[in-house]
């Protein structure tokens, strides 16, 4: 039976232990919904106590409904379904980031929360598991999107099978070698009534134009098993992977000092410059780990590193993302992170121009911000040679859709790092403030490129006349 692929992988993986207690992310879709039902059926068996987790993201219609069916499913299965409300569009505006990355972070946040709570039942860390069920087809369109994204060997490996979490809790994945239909084929014999996410059907979205239209096209045109490839070149991009970092790691910790009073962080470099770059560059990425910057590092502040290591030059630097210097002083390659005051650019000027709605063109690639200016007026009238252009000061506040949000506040939010925060320029009428500026130490990817806005002033069909405020250097 079709049903015995589900249940003989999730045993043979031997990813859980008898006795475990499995918090399971739970979304009611078909993945969730077969590993939850999966492991109910062996639960007994294996003495597994099951805690199914589901978040309700609130970013479709049907959200509500999906949740409540949830919880009927685990009422008809006699568990305790722990449902958390998260307002990921709030998140993601917050930060900066997609809706979709906002509700991945606050999943595994609350995954994390409900592990401590277990710990606090009396439940010891070892036996608390946290399985997810992306399955092999998700294997697939992740090493695929990685790679039309153009990442480097580590992302090739694709969804790791077990990995910990943020807090040290293990993550499993025991659906990660079961193909799609043979969970389909699970639903239909267990007569399983999953939620059904519509937006998987949007080609609008990279993923799903990867599962819907590139890999039928790949099965037809060039490998019909082009699945079935992908997943061992995951799986081989995973050994060498796993086997690459291992002795990177452990050349990492003999060659690394931390001076936690300083802020300082030193690679002796005396015997890594032997080593192959491919070594190296994995040394480098858990420095970046331990500087919070694994997120942020691009390319080629990798490569601006692996210059300086294999450079004959006893001394050169670069600079890295949230104002972390790198420099290179003979044998020691130096991250210096401390508390040095970061200040503004002093050459920047800004110039207000009122222009009419239907002639505001403005040019892309300059920063600029835009407001409708009689709802301006209005607040400060004749006032608009009041603006200013400066950094914060007390009492400064930005206008939300919910209400004021002081500076201070949104610099801790935007995890805006203490030393920076003098760096960031702000547009100001008074202590409210109209546009924060684009600056590379804001850890969100639009807050860096284009600021954050106040939204009092917002343009809609009925400006007449708009507030166009430009930035650019003294002449």
């Amino acid at each position: 039976m079709k049903r015995n692929i589900v249940i003989d992988t999730i045993i043979d993986s031997e990813l859980i232990d008898p006795g475990s207690a499995i918090i399971i992310g739970l979304s009611g879709g078909p993945d969730s919904l077969c590993l939850l039902h999966a492991l109910d059926s062996i639960s007994d068996a294996y003495n597994y106590e099951l805690v199914p987790v589901h978040v309700n993201h609130h970013l479709r219609s049907e959200a509500d409904a999906e949740a409540e069916h949830v919880e009927e499913i685990c009422d008809r299965m006699n568990l305790d379904c722990r449902t958390y409300d998260a307002d990921c569009a709030a998140v993601a505006k917050e930060l900066g980031i997609s809706e979709e990355e906002a509700g991945r972070n606050i999943r595994y946040q609350i995954f994390d929360e409900v592990a401590d709570e277990l710990m606090e039942d009396g439940v010891p860390h070892e036996k608390i598991v946290i399985a997810l069920a992306h399955n092999a087809d998700d294997q697939c369109e992740t090493v695929l999107f990685r790679l039309l994204r153009g990442t480097g060997p580590h992302g090739l490996a694709g969804i790791p099978v077990y990995r910990m979490s943020a807090s040290g809790n293990t993550i499993v994945r025991p659906l990660l070698t079961v193909e799609r239909k043979d969970i389909e084929e699970y639903i239909k014999d267990n007569k399983l009534r999953p939620n059904i996410d519509k937006s998987n059907l949007d080609n609008t979205y990279s993923r799903n134009k990867i599962r819907n239209e590139l890999i039928p096209y790949l099965e037809k045109n060039y490998n019909p098993k082009i699945k079935e490839a992908l997943r061992r070149y995951a799986m081989l991009a995973d050994m060498d992977d796993v086997l690459i970092r291992k002795i990177a790691f452990s050349e990492y910790l003999e060659s690394v000092e931390v001076d936690e009073d300083e802020k300082i962080i030193t690679l002796d470099l005396t015997e890594i410059r032997e080593n192959q770059p491919a070594v190296n560059s994995r040394i480098l990425s858990y420095v970046f780990n331990l500087l919070d910057l694994e997120s942020l590092a691009s390319f080629e502040n990798i490569s601006d590193l692996m210059d300086l290591i294999y450079s004959d030059h006893p001394s050169a630097g670069v600079d890295l993302p949230m104002g972390i210097r790198a420099y290179r002083e003979y044998n020691k390659l130096i991250f210096s992170a401390g508390d040095e005051q970061i200040r503004a650019d002093e050459n920047l000027r800004m110039t207000p121009h009122i222009v009419m709605a239907k002639d505001f063109h403005p040019d892309e690639e300059r920063p600029y911000a835009a407001f409708d200016f009689d709802a301006f007026d209005k607040a400060y009238p004749g006032k608009i040679g009041e603006l200013t252009l400066r950094t914060r000061r007390e009492g400064d506040f930005i206008p939300f859709k919910d209400g004021n949000k002081k500076i201070q506040d949104f610099f801790v939010d935007a995890k805006v790092k203490r030393n920076a925060r003098d760096s960031v320029l702000m547009v100001c009428i008074g202590s409210e403030v109209l546009w924060i500026l684009p600056n590379e130490f804001f850890t969100g990817e639009r807050d860096r490129e284009k600021g954050r806005f106040s939204s009092k002033y917002h343009i809609n069909e009925a400006t007449d006349r708009v507030l166009f405020i430009e930035i650019a250097e003294f002449i």
